[in-house]
């Protein structure tokens, strides 16, 4: 972590390539990404956005709804087909694998650029708390956020967050605005499907094209090769970025933007460095049916994502609504495999042993699936029996005048996981050495890489997303060149320091958790315990979580 750091130092000092002003482009036709036989040759923009996924899709949403901005010719490339988003109708009980947890302060942002008003509230979940607690011993820490107050403080906004001014929906106070536009305590976080967010994001490109804005979206279309040329303008361009795409098009654009992911072809144009590491991780998703007894989604009583520390890795089970919860489990690469594999009733019966057995107990029932995910033992009647022990031994602590731990709010019980919903991914911490070179510029996953532990990924790549577009238009407004490293400067600036600070912090809680060394488990368990009773710090570690964390304003 010290290289990164020692690299952040350097990246506001990098000596510029060019200092042209901005000069504005000439309206052009809308490009048809299906009439690509008779596209010219060479054509030139002002923004080309690399990646099409929320982070791309968002940052072109932004420059379109900005006043200054929108005067761009912004092009936007997606390998995949962007239109299967805007089509996306899903029924009231299917639910994608994947789920993300937005903070307060990125709905203000996609409430910003019109994109929250295009989602169906009904598959919008509010978190209104969290239980969290360890593995081994137990120790428990609970949010609520209805305990958050309106007290700015002063340590976690200086070690986290970059420079920011408050965005626009989000006050001092948490009263903020809830989904249907009613004054109320916000929730700690609003859970929905990547997919639901692309929706609405696609839903805001088609109108922004519709009233004009000179914003050409090439899906289904690969990057070839990206190189340097002079521009054919009268205006001299010294080295634009020049796209190659597979439908014979080049692209020569005054800024190019990375939103293409953790293997970015933009960041390797731009020589810039990916520091990192694979964990021995990997992420299962899925989608579960829960209990309606014991639901804890909005509708059916409080919204509480659970997350239970085991040595193998945290699982996490997230509310959705109608009944339905995202799961993340986070394990060691065999397990995940083998838990895809299991059949539904073996593996909900696993998932609901994962929230309440002892890690040896948990090991015997990983021990016990086959080659081919067959159980070998019958994994219900096992954790029947084993959960009737701990129920028997609890008693007995009890009448002894002890005390027990089952008195704990407990997850509600899954029935049932969505068919084809279960999928296993590779974790992994990466950040970029730079966020910025001359005409350059990275976000999202394209810069940073986190485990999924706090579930801050997207949060992150959205927050990257808002600086940039702000950063764009103060260079327009005060006629700089939108590419000069000199103007992006205030981005990396702003944007590096942070996402280097949470990816540490996820970093150093996966491995502090990922163990079940005595000594640790009980310096851990008697920090998690004190932070609990401890009101102001677990209130500032909300309000950090909830993006409300902001310093005064630049003056």
């Amino acid at each position: 972590m010290s290289s990164l750091l020692a690299r952040a130092v350097r990246t506001g000092i990098r000596n510029p390539l060019s200092s042209r002003l901005h000069q504005p482009m000439a309206a052009i036709r809308f490009q048809s990404t299906e009439a690509k036989a008779a596209a010219t040759a060479t054509e030139e923009y002002d923004v080309v956005i690399v990646g099409g996924g929320i982070a791309g899709s968002a940052l072109a949403c932004a420059l379109a709804s900005n006043k200054a901005s929108s005067t761009l010719k912004i092009a936007l490339i997606e390998a995949f087909d962007l239109s299967n988003h805007i089509k996306w109708s899903p029924r009231p009980d299917q639910y994608s694998n994947r789920v993300s947890s937005l903070t307060p302060k990125s709905v203000a942002f996609l409430k910003k650029i019109g994109v929250w008003s295009e989602l169906d509230s009904s598959r919008v979940a509010a978190c209104e708390g969290m239980q969290v607690w360890d593995g081994v011993s137990g120790a428990r820490i609970t949010f609520d956020a209805a305990d958050v107050d309106g007290i700015q403080s002063s340590f976690l906004h200086q070690v986290f967050s970059g420079n920011i001014p408050t965005p626009p929906g989000v006050n001092s106070s948490t009263n903020q605005e809830n989904l249907d536009g009613n004054k109320e305590a916000s929730p700690l976080a609003w859970m929905t499907e990547n997919l639901h967010v692309q929706y609405g994001l696609q839903k805001q490109l088609v109108g922004h094209q519709a009233r004009g804005v000179k914003l050409d979206i090439f899906e289904k279309t690969k990057v070839q090769g990206i190189t340097t040329e002079q521009g054919e303008s009268a205006q001299p361009q010294g080295d634009w970025p020049a796209v190659q795409l597979d439908n014979g098009k080049t692209l020569v654009t005054r800024l190019l933007v990375g939103a293409d992911g953790v293997n970015s072809p933009v960041r390797s144009f731009a020589k810039i460095e990916s520091l990192g590491w694979d964990y021995s991780q990997f992420g299962l998703v899925g989608t579960l049916q829960i209990d309606p007894s014991t639901s804890t989604a909005p509708g059916q009583g409080k919204g509480i994502a659970w997350q239970r520390f085991l040595p193998t890795g945290p699982i996490a089970m997230l509310p959705l609504n109608n009944g339905y919860a995202s799961l993340v489990w986070s394990t060691t690469p065999k397990i995940a495999q083998d838990l895809k594999k299991l059949p539904a009733r073996d593996f909900c019966a696993l998932v609901n042993a994962a929230f309440s057995a002892s890690p040896a107990e948990l090991e015997y029932l990983y021990k016990n699936i086959g080659p081919n995910g067959e159980p070998l033992v019958d994994f219900q009647k096992e954790i029947e029996w084993r959960t009737s022990v701990h129920d028997q031994e609890a008693s007995q602590t009890m009448i002894r005048g002890g005390s027990s731990s089952q008195g704990d709010a407990k997850p509600p019980r899954v029935v049932d996981v969505q068919e084809n919903s279960r999928a296993p991914f590779p974790l992994r911490m990466r950040n970029s050495s730079s966020y910025v070179e001359d005409r350059v510029v990275l976000v999202g996953d394209a810069a940073h890489t986190v485990h999924p532990l706090a579930g801050q990924g997207l949060n992150q790549g959205l927050a990257d997303v808002e600086c940039l577009a702000r950063v764009i238009e103060t260079s327009l407004l005060s006629g700089s060149d939108i590419g000069n490293i000199h103007s992006l400067t205030p981005y990396s600036s702003e944007r590096f320091l942070p996402n280097l600070a949470m990816l540490g912090t996820v970093d150093k809680l996966s491995k502090l958790y990922n163990t079940d060394f005595g000594p640790v488990v009980w310096a851990r368990s008697l920090g998690l315990t004190a932070v609990d009773k401890m009101g102001p710090i677990k209130n500032e570690i909300m309000r950090f979580a909830m993006g409300l964390e902001e310093p005064s304003k630049r003056s």
